[in-house]
């Protein structure tokens, strides 16, 4: 509030609150109002986390209603139906100052609500980034909740799970050179509300997609509209690619598979490779691009403490993929069985 007030000489303090619900999301809350109707609303912060002030960009208010309409293209031509839900933004407002830097802190989402979407199809959902956060004896949310309590169990969780997330996300890269930014906060797993089995995920979020608009617009016949510099036009497929990467291996996957207690004997990413070769041909580019032997990885705390927002910095680290033990370390693609 005093950002806004100090910013915007046009705007009147309103005596009356509107009371919400929180989220793990910093900015979202669910209004009490708007919750019979499944809605949402992501609000704009002046706090700074990670490297970025938890605003909202002109950019980002403008590409979610555009992505909204064109859901059903995403989704088309998906091999296994309903295993990717997504939570859409059917509205937003930003200020209109010609400045962006300023009208970032006056600017909204409209978000159905993953919740209300879920439920209705007998559903409950869990923010991803939940199942690898640990109890006070330091066992996974994930392992405790699901009772993994062997190596067996553990292994086809992480087989279950990944097979989904495959299914989920890397069709409309491939199908339609479309790109979420399916990250652990922004992505939700859905399982069934009496049962706890795994059904799909739903991804919320379009701030961070990319999208290579020659090739949507030729699988879709359609396009999605963007801002001048909007950095969700992606200028090579390699983009999708490496976004793909780093949401859901590097941020995503290498986090399951430790809290999953799978990561020093090498199976887990065994089970991994195997779920990614199954449905990514050996000479499709994502293939070639996903086993390098080394990746960039963002060096957060860096580009934190040089107060970078919309640039990044990347150090080359080797591919986590071709993990094999700890007496083995990570082995180029050509020695893997």
């Amino acid at each position: 509030m005093p950002a806004v007030l100090k910013l915007f000489s046009f705007v009147r303090h309103l005596p009356y609150t509107a009371p919400a619900q929180a989220q793990a999301s910093l900015r979202t809350v669910c209004p009490q109002a708007l919750a019979p109707l499944g809605y949402d609303i992501k609000l704009p912060l002046g706090i700074k986390t990670t490297s970025a002030l938890r605003t909202i960009s002109p950019w980002s208010a403008f590409v979610g209603p555009r992505v909204t309409e064109v859901v059903p293209a995403i989704l088309r031509n998906a091999p296994v139906e309903d295993a990717l839900l997504i939570a859409g933004e059917p509205a937003s407002a930003v200020s209109a100052d010609p400045d962006y830097d300023i009208a970032k802190y006056l600017t909204c989402v409209i978000r159905n609500s993953p919740e209300y979407i879920c439920h209705l199809r007998g559903e409950r959902v869990i923010i991803t980034a939940a199942l690898t956060s640990s109890n006070d004896d330091g066992i996974s949310t994930v392992v405790s909740q699901w009772g993994l309590d062997t190596a067996d169990k553990r292994r086809s969780f992480l087989h279950n799970y990944t097979e989904m997330l495959f299914d989920a996300f890397l069709p409309p890269i491939m199908n339609h050179g479309f790109a979420f930014e399916a990250h652990p906060q922004n992505c939700l797993l859905r399982i069934g509300a009496e049962t706890g089995d795994i059904r799909g995920f739903i991804v919320r979020d379009f701030g961070g997609i990319k999208v290579h608009r020659p090739t949507f617009a030729s699988s879709t016949g359609v396009d999605i509209p963007m801002l001048p510099n909007s950095t969700t036009e992606a200028q090579s497929m390699y983009e999708l690619y490496d976004l793909a990467y780093h949401t859901l291996v590097q941020c995503q996957l290498h986090r399951l598979v430790r809290a999953l207690q799978l990561h020093y004997h090498g199976n887990g990413w065994a089970i991994v490779r195997k779920s990614f070769e199954k449905r990514v041909p050996a000479s499709h580019p994502l293939r070639r691009a996903w086993y390098q032997e080394s990746f960039d990885l963002k060096c957060f705390i860096t580009m934190k403490l040089d107060g970078l927002y919309r640039d990044y910095i990347y150090r080359r680290v080797p591919n986590v993929l071709f993990y094999q033990s700890e007496s083995e370390g990570i082995v180029a693609r050509d020695n893997v069985d």
